[in-house]
């Protein structure tokens, strides 16, 4: 074996090394630490790929839809691009829900509304008329989903404790309301 072979194949035993010792050393990883790992994974592949074939040519077409996606190079720039792009997502961003209380919107409407906004029906229980009809401030209202932002709406109303303390439970695309009863 030649020299070069040799640190190929180093760079590959690295990659095999680092990424066993990443996946049992921490199993839940950051977003900053799997981009590093990404990029990590994308460089030792690149080098272990331009080590071992020299300079091979290297040419890969996909097509989805119209679009047609190549990539060509020495074997070890497409072995990275492949798994620099290929790699699973590194980050996805958390769920939230945000929502604008208009003025002149009762405790009903603006629930109906934030559920009709997920494609979402509410099931009432326990409320009063006068419960249902309380007036709403003129707000913004972010939370992290649905369920939360119709717990902390009995919370906005204009006049204090206009809702009894009541419970949220979600069922598919259907969130149960349910006034607590008193102990």
């Amino acid at each position: 074996m030649t020299a070069q072979l040799w640190i190929g194949f180093g760079f590959l035993a690295l990659l095999i090394v680092f990424l066993i010792v990443s996946f049992f050393l921490k199993p839940h990883l950051t977003d900053d630490q799997r981009g590093n790992l990404k990029l990590l994974s994308a460089l030792c592949a690149g080098f272990a790929g331009g080590f071992l074939t020299g300079g091979a040519l290297f040419e890969m077409h996909k097509t989805t839809g119209g679009t047609t996606f190549g990539i060509s190079g020495t074997a070890g720039f497409a072995l990275f691009l492949t798994v620099w792009f290929f790699y699973p997502r590194v980050f996805s961003l958390p769920d939230g829900f945000a929502f604008a209380i208009a003025a002149g919107w009762t405790f009903r409407d603006t629930a109906d509304r934030m559920a009709q906004s997920r494609a979402s029906a509410i099931d009432w229980a326990g409320f009063s008329a006068n419960e249902l009809n309380a007036a709403m401030q003129n707000r913004g209202l972010a939370t992290k989903s649905l369920a939360e932002a119709l717990i902390q709406l009995g919370h906005l109303t204009v006049a204090a404790n206009a809702v009894r303390p009541y419970d949220v439970a979600q069922d598919g695309a259907l969130y149960r309301l349910r006034v607590r009863q008193r102990e």
